[in-house]
């Protein structure tokens, strides 16, 4: 009986110790990448000011914590040791964050490809990958590769529109797979998809009773409907949703957002005008606080616009820079929606103070970014030469002083964008070349990437006659997608039009 009550002892004993160890790992494996977060946070506050060695090292000190902590699945499946695990996959998502930064699309997807293995049996890292691999193969134009990713995470993951992550994207998976997957396709082929996708849909709302999947899932029926030009049935969709969430205690959607939907839906139509303007008025006048006004009150202005009734267009436009001139994005688009109306008009004084006032009132906006554009577009319409040299001029000015004041990120992409434009419309295509190719080598690994350096190639063939130039962007564009379709096109292109200059 000792003997026995001894063996108990040593097993608890042993049991202990081993749960310790593992928590201590857990504990330093967190510890390890809180300090590798710490340093990432430090060196991202100027990033311009580190050096491509420091990027470098902080990968490989994050691949580092993942290779330290990831061990053996088969050797231990402990709740403890997949939380540990789970870490050690957060450091390797960290790692070829950094590495995209760093524009090495190589390792990036070498990272994932190694995780897909490796952490298949971690069901919400295995989604995360897939996502991210999905991603990518969506950005390179290999759609049926990203359906079949996003497949992958819709047998894994249950819906859960409220969560963070994968699960609060799920919901949009099996609608996006059916218009990847429709692309290019016979309308037959394009039935079969988005009748998977309405399947899903459908059982989700059969096995939910008012909670925020059911309503999500509603949603998406309608939109599946619409993409398939079932109007009636897309409209009707809405309006059972929109009744249900009225009846609701605490709807988990706003109502006013699925009025604003059948609007669209009705737009969309481009038949009855009509149908929408009753029922983006009736938006306004049932749901006065909804958050969505603005964007209401801008659609009601595209409906009077295509109306012809000018003046009922202006009012609405009105409306939005008085009432939520706070609103950047809303209040500088409604300004230059106001130009564009009354250009199209002939009403150029008021046009063209229009477009002044948005740089004024709202500098850090896509319409500020935008307004140069229309007033050399005006002037070109008009044929006015030296007016449209001197508005591409003033517009050059902007986009380079607008890149040089804010720090790289969405807004100075779309400036740069902008500035390659102004270049093309003003002949000079050779600093359009060389932004076009700066701007592509920022965004490597993207499909907005590649597409700038074949441009560039493009337009240094084209316009300025320079076929070497055009190869040797070519072969740039080989290297940086060489695992890529694009990079292997890329390449034969380079190649033939070498091979022209020989002949």
């Amino acid at each position: 009986m000792m003997r026995k009550l001894l063996f108990g002892i040593l097993f608890l004993l042993a049991s202990s110790c081993s749960s310790d160890r593992h928590v201590g790992e857990r504990y330093r494996a967190e510890r390890d990448l809180w300090q590798a977060d710490w340093e990432y946070r430090n060196l991202s506050i100027r990033p311009q000011d580190v050096g491509e060695e420091q990027w470098n090292a902080l990968a490989a000190r994050y691949e580092a914590i993942a290779q330290k902590y990831a061990g053996d699945a088969a050797a231990d499946q402990s709740a403890v040791r997949e939380e540990t695990r789970t870490i050690a996959a957060r450091a390797l998502f960290t790692a070829a964050r950094v590495h995209g930064t760093l524009r090495d699309s190589i390792r990036v997807e070498q990272i994932f490809e190694e995780m897909a293995g490796d952490y298949a049996d971690l069901s919400s890292v295995a989604a995360e990958v897939a996502m991210a691999r999905g991603r990518i193969a969506e950005s390179k134009g290999k759609l049926g590769q990203a359906a079949d990713f996003y497949q992958s995470i819709i047998e894994r993951i249950d819906p859960d529109p409220a969560g963070a992550g994968v699960a609060g994207a799920v919901m949009d998976l099996p609608l996006r797979i059916a218009r990847l997957r429709s692309q290019g396709g016979s309308p037959d082929a394009a039935a079969t998809h988005y009748q998977a996708a309405r399947s899903y849909y459908k059982r989700l709302v059969g096995e939910h009773a008012g909670d925020l999947v059911q309503i999500d899932a509603q949603a998406h029926l309608a939109e599946v409907a619409a993409d398939l030009g079932d109007w009636l049935e897309a409209v009707q969709a809405l309006r059972g949703l929109e009744t249900q969430l009225l009846e609701m205690d605490e709807a988990p959607r706003d109502p006013c957002e699925v009025r604003l939907a059948i609007s669209g839906i009705q737009a969309r139509t481009g038949a009855d005008r009509e149908s929408a303007r009753m029922t983006l008025t009736s938006l306004l006048e049932d749901y006065p606080d909804c958050k969505l006004v603005p964007q209401a009150l801008l659609a009601l202005a595209g409906n009077a616009d295509q109306r012809d009734q000018v003046d009922e267009a202006l009012g609405y436009l009105d409306r939005i820079t008085d009432e939520h001139k706070e609103s950047t994005e809303i209040a500088s688009r409604a300004l230059l929606v106001r130009g564009a109306l009354l250009e199209r008009r002939e009403r150029w004084a008021e046009a063209l103070e229009a477009f002044r006032t948005i740089p004024v009132e709202y500098p850090i906006s896509e319409a500020a970014l935008l307004a140069p554009l229309e007033i050399a577009k005006h002037y070109n319409r008009v044929s006015d030469e030296e007016a449209t040299a001197d508005a591409l001029s003033q517009a050059e000015r902007s986009y380079r002083d607008f890149i040089d004041r804010y720090p790289p990120g969405p807004s100075t992409v779309f400036a740069r964008e902008r500035l390659v434009q102004v270049l093309a419309l003003q002949a000079d295509f050779d600093s359009a070349v060389t932004e076009m190719l700066s701007l592509g080598d920022d965004l490597v690994g993207t499909q907005k990437g590649a597409s700038l350096l074949l441009a560039a190639a493009r337009m240094a063939y084209a316009d300025l006659a320079d076929t070497a130039r055009a190869a040797t962007i070519l072969d740039h564009v080989g290297e940086l997608y060489a695992q890529a379709d694009i990079g292997n096109w890329a390449s034969g292109e380079a190649a033939r039009l070498r091979e022209s200059m020989t002949r």
